[in-house]
C-alpha cells in the first residue's frame, strides 16, 4: 500500500510521491493538447468557416431580394391575366397600341401634327 496510518495520521510513501510527480508533467501536457486543440479550432473557424458563413449569409439575402421580386412580378402577371379574361381591357389594349376599333366605330388621332401643315 501506498499510503500508511499510524495513529491516526496519514502519511505517503516517498515512491507514491515519485508517482504523482510523474503524472504531473501528463497532467500539463493534457491541458496544453487541450489548448492547442480549441486554438486550432477557433483559427480554423475565423479563416475558414466564418469567411464561408458570410457568404452564405450574403446569398441567402440576395435570394431573399430575387424572390420577393419574382413574387411581385407573379402578381402583377395574375391581375394581367385576368384583365385579359376581359372583354373590355382587350378593347381598350387592342385600341390603344394597334389602332383596331369595333365594327361602327370612327378612330380619330387628336394629337397636333405641325409637321403637315
Amino acid at each position: 500500500m501506498l499510503a500508511t496510518r499510524q495513529h491516526g495520521k496519514t502519511t505517503v510513501a516517498p515512491n507514491a510521491r515519485t508517482q504523482i510527480r510523474q503524472r504531473h508533467p501528463l497532467f500539463r501536457l493534457r491541458y496544453l493538447a487541450l489548448i492547442v486543440i480549441c486554438g486550432w479550432s477557433l483559427f480554423h473557424y475565423l479563416h475558414a468557416e466564418r469567411p464561408q458563413l458570410v457568404n452564405l449569409q450574403a446569398q441567402h439575402q440576395q435570394y431573399a431580394s430575387q424572390l420577393s421580386q419574382l413574387k411581385a412580378q407573379n402578381q402583377r402577371l395574375q391581375q394581367e391575366k385576368q384583365q385579359l379574361n376581359s372583354d373590355a381591357y382587350i378593347e381598350k389594349y387592342s385600341a390603344q397600341n394597334f389602332g383596331l376599333t369595333m365594327p361602327g366605330q370612327v378612330p380619330f388621332d387628336l394629337q397636333n401634327n405641325s409637321q403637315h401643315g
